[in-house]
């Protein structure tokens, strides 16, 4: 019984020591390109000997992989667990780095490294948020709308790229007075007034992998005197979802007289003539991206795509030449090719502060999203913070708060919506600790009893 003071002070020490200890860091951001690898580091101070870590990810409920050093600085023992890092995992460095190699966009996501050091009772932590991103294609450029406002054409022009995993910024060159850039960089609009000279424009897209810039864009000069039918040439939006139709809608005159229509995007796509009776019939076999794809409706001058690809988003002209009168008519219009969007990912990551409240992060994303998405939260908390174009939403979290958050993703032809529950961030479950020494601790505890009795 004498030693029962002793070794009840040894305890609270142990659990005080774990408890004040504990590293309370924000997490290491580390970035990685889709298909590539990336190492997760451990820094240890001077004299620090390893004897054990576990390697923990959030979405899977054991460890990935563990570490045990048999003998101080001797050699190593890595064991990975069957999942889905199974043979991605390496062992780097003297610190014992994780080395994640293969990258896919699931490997985004919070991990800990929890550190078992010799001579030491606590179980040190290390946390990490990875973020895997996809390299940047060439963006795409197309003109969205022009309209007429006091005797001036504004032309907007739309900049989009392909991106998956990660947040991508939008810049231009050269921009002036009479350019105004909005939705997060990815729109420019111009100011075009009669006598401009020709402006040029040139998209840069970025992220935390990549860079890429589009070609030349020269913006047209259809502002070039009084009487010019802008009407006629404004470009008009058509929507489509892949693998479906979409029409291009060209109406002409019941009392003009058509000679042809030519539909052109890049080259040629159709031409179309009359035949007896005023309907219009296709000249020649269309070969190429096109071929066996085009038709036309009620056997008029519209054009129909189906099934429709993405890489079928552009700009068309439909040009008319009519004998009655002896006019040419061109018609734009700007394709919009989406995809039908899966239920977003969300990544989750929480930290317990000193006054119990729980501050969560929660990113929204899809691994194919395509152009033009936009993501929004439910419910919006009072106080809470959306960033990254509504993709990420931080929030201060207490006991009687929302039990789950909703992030909906919309494009102009869908949306799906995920819900992630909060609860299970902020409990004790995913706090960092070690079992081995917590089942020691019990055992002591077990024969402090023993001996009371």
């Amino acid at each position: 019984m004498d030693h029962f003071p002793q070794l009840s002070l040894l305890l609270l020490g142990l659990l005080i020591g774990s408890a004040t200890t504990r590293e309370d860091l924000a997490p290491l951001v580390v970035t990685g390109m889709l298909g590539g690898s990336v190492t997760l580091p451990l820094e240890l101070l001077p004299g620090q000997q390893v004897e054990s870590i576990s390697w923990m990810v959030r979405s899977i409920p054991r460890a990935i992989a563990s570490i045990t050093v048999v003998e101080a600085g001797g050699p190593h023992t890595f064991y990975q667990a069957e999942t889905r890092y199974w043979g991605r995992l390496s062992v780097v460095g003297p610190s014992h780095s994780l080395h994640i190699s293969n990258l896919s966009l699931e490997d985004s996501g919070s991990y800990r490294a929890h550190i078992d050091l010799r001579s030491s009772y606590v179980t040190h932590t290390r946390e990490y948020r990875l973020q895997v991103c996809e390299q940047l294609a060439q963006p795409r450029v197309t003109l969205s709308s022009r309209t007429v406002e006091d005797g001036h054409c504004i032309i907007i022009l739309t900049c989009a790229t392909e991106s998956r995993g990660c947040t991508t910024t939008y810049s231009w060159t050269s921009l002036g007075s009479r350019t105004v850039v909005s939705q997060g960089g990815s729109v420019l609009s111009v100011s075009v007034r009669p006598g401009d000279s020709d402006l040029t424009f040139t998209c840069t897209v970025k992220n935390p992998v990549s860079n890429s810039t589009s070609h030349l864009v020269s913006v047209p000069r259809f502002c070039i005197g009084s009487g010019t039918l802008l009407e006629d040439m404004a470009g008009e939006i058509v929507i489509g979802t892949l693998g479906e139709s979409a029409t291009f809608p060209l109406e002409v005159p019941v009392d003009q007289e058509v000679g042809s229509v030519t539909w052109s995007s890049e080259g040629l796509v159709a031409v179309l003539q009359p035949e007896p009776g005023g309907k219009s019939v296709q000249v020649g076999d269309i070969q190429g991206s096109f071929s066996r794809r085009l038709s036309t409706p009620h056997h008029g001058y519209s054009l129909q795509i189906s099934p429709l690809w993405l890489q079928d988003s552009g700009l068309y002209r439909a040009w008319i030449t009519l004998r009655t009168p002896p006019v040419n008519i061109t018609k734009e219009f700007t394709l919009r090719v989406y995809e039908r969007l899966k239920k977003p990912n969300i990544t989750a990551s929480s930290q317990i502060m000193r006054d119990k409240t729980c501050f969560i992060t929660l990113t929204c994303f899809l691994e194919q999203a395509g152009e033009d998405v936009q993501y929004s939260w439910d419910p919006p908390d009072q106080g809470a913070v959306v960033s990254h174009g509504g993709a990420t939403l931080s929030v201060s979290w207490r006991s009687g708060d929302s039990d789950s958050y909703y992030c909906t993703a919309k494009n102009p032809v869908s949306q799906n919506s995920s819900s992630v529950s909060t609860r299970p961030l902020c409990s004790a479950s995913f706090l960092p600790c070690s079992l081995r020494k917590e089942f020691l601790l019990l055992l002591m505890l077990g024969s402090l009893r023993i001996e009371q009795i």
